[in-house]
């Protein structure tokens, strides 16, 4: 790691000189600058680090550093990160000695305590302190659940065992739902002997995912084990009808969409899910969309959601004449396994799995690509967020695989330079941006793609709060303006088998 400050960025070597130069106003801008400068440089987290130890090293007093307390948090998580328990705990301690009234840093630092198994008496008290202070000052029962699930697992470690039920009950009561407090909870019964009750709470968190997390599968088949044999049997068998269960009413739910469940496999071989709307006849403007006048779109949801945040766009695209598939891509929803067992270790290896997902996307195309009245030539992608980004994607692909002829990106996820290339090989007038105005992100890439000029993508910027598919809470109509979109680039010709032109 380098140190010193003859690597340091200008800015904040000119700033760290600042406390030499003049009255206390100009210090607190000094340190507002340079500790916005080290969030803009683009330096590693271990360079990061340094430069923030150099930060707090030259501004150690709260009434001339705003950003002190946050600076100290950076340095805890880092270290913490890096498996530097002890390291990580005195940067806590440094930020609660600034701030000692604050539930949130007496949390972040009682539990950092309590899941390393450190300090256990010091973390019971400060986590005391914010599970009172929380109470006091009247915060949200979801916070106020985290909390008091921290004090719980922290009473946990230290062998309270009937304060640390007491607690994570209560946690679970303020704040339901939560994996983490339901795990904590559910080791708490295994601890006092509750056998029953904790089997219950670890089948329902092994259902949630679908069967793929194997160390939760390992732990109820122990938990059998120490029931004896006929236990151990029914334990398995309500595993096994749990996840029979699991997908039933996922199929239940996807009807209840007007859809189908199906079923594909990506060429990797990783199993996806989706759900498969059909044309509705009639349903637009009374008038039947011709057979071989529809095309077929795929809906791809944002980082973190599954196809469920997809499924109102999809029916009004059915309305529309389209053939419509929503798609949980892997990792997220239904296409879960045990490699990714959810988005948070899809975003653990994110550029590994945003080329996998290309994959995903493909075999959505090919699946629509099949549907009557569709054909490789009336391909379009909706994609939100993560799936704006792979929608773009999906124009550069092998010339072998289906490709969309249109796209729709919905609060677009990236800088622009990432779309420029793959939006250069469609018309213009077949891209449509839209991203929310209060969206920074999504609204700067939207603006840079979009310019004034007379080659640029069609845009629309929806006014008021939401991203993604949220915006269609703003903006009503959004559903119906994209599916008339959609439709207009795709029912032109489609190629046959011998590539001759045919149309509807």
């Amino acid at each position: 790691m380098r140190r010193g400050s003859s690597w340091l960025p200008p800015l904040l070597a000119l700033a760290l000189m600042a406390p030499q130069a003049g009255c206390e106003k100009e210090v607190h801008r000094a340190a507002g600058r340079a500790f916005q400068d080290i969030l803009a440089r683009d330096l590693s987290p271990d360079e990061q680090a340094a430069a923030l130890e150099e930060l707090v090293r030259t501004y150690p007093e709260p009434k001339t550093n705003p950003n002190l307390v946050r600076a100290l948090r950076m340095l805890g998580d880092h270290h913490a990160r890096a498996g530097r328990p002890d390291i990580a705990a005195s940067w806590y301690e440094r930020a609660v000695r600034v701030d000692p009234d604050d539930p949130d840093l007496l949390n972040l630092l009682g539990y950092h305590y309590a899941r390393n198994r450190m300090n256990l008496d010091r973390a019971v008290s400060v986590l005391e302190k914010a599970v009172r202070l929380a109470e006091e000052q009247g915060y949200p029962a979801r916070r106020q659940g985290l909390y008091k699930d921290s004090l719980g697992w922290a009473y946990r470690m230290r062998g309270d065992l009937p304060l640390s039920v007491a607690l994570l009950e209560e946690a679970m009561r303020l704040a339901p739902g939560l994996v983490v407090i339901q795990g904590h909870l559910a080791e708490a019964y295994r601890a006092i002997g509750e056998r029953d009750r904790a089997a219950s709470l670890y089948l329902e968190l092994y259902l949630r995912s679908r069967g793929t997390d194997r160390q939760m599968r390992d732990t109820l088949r122990a938990l059998g084990d120490e029931g004896g044999r006929a236990y151990a049997r029914d334990l398995e068998r309500r595993m096994t009808t749990g996840l029979q269960g699991v997908v039933e009413a996922d199929r239940r739910q996807t009807e209840a969409f007007g859809a189908t469940l199906v079923e594909l496999r990506a060429s990797d071989g990783a199993r996806l899910f989706g759900s498969l709307h059909r044309p509705r006849e009639g349903a637009a403007r009374g008038v039947a969309a011709a057979p071989a006048s529809r095309g077929g779109v795929l809906l791809l949801h944002p980082l973190g959601a599954s196809r469920a945040a997809c499924e109102p766009f999809a029916a009004a695209f059915a309305g529309a004449g389209l053939w419509a598939l929503t798609l949980d891509l892997r990792g997220h929803g239904a296409s879960v396994s045990e490699a990714l067992p959810d988005s948070h270790a899809f975003s653990a290896r994110l550029t590994e799995n945003l080329d996998a997902a290309a994959r995903d996307v493909r075999a959505g195309l090919a699946l629509l690509a099949r549907q009557p009245g569709v054909g490789r030539d009336r391909l379009g992608i909706l994609g939100a967020g993560l799936g704006a980004l792979l929608a773009a994607r999906a124009v550069l692909t092998d010339q072998a695989a289906p490709r969309p002829a249109a796209l729709v990106l919905l609060s677009p996820w990236g800088r622009a330079e990432a779309y420029r290339e793959p939006l250069s090989h469609l018309p213009s007038r077949a891209i449509f941006i839209v991203a929310g105005s209060e969206e920074d992100g999504p609204l700067a890439t939207l603006r840079a793609l979009s310019s004034p000029g007379s080659d640029e993508p069609r845009s629309l910027v929806v006014e008021g709060s939401g991203s993604h598919f949220e915006l269609a809470r703003s903006s009503p109509a959004l559903g119906e303006t994209l599916a008339a979109f959609l439709q207009s680039r795709l029912a032109g010709e489609i190629r046959t088998a011998t590539g001759a032109a045919a149309r509807p």
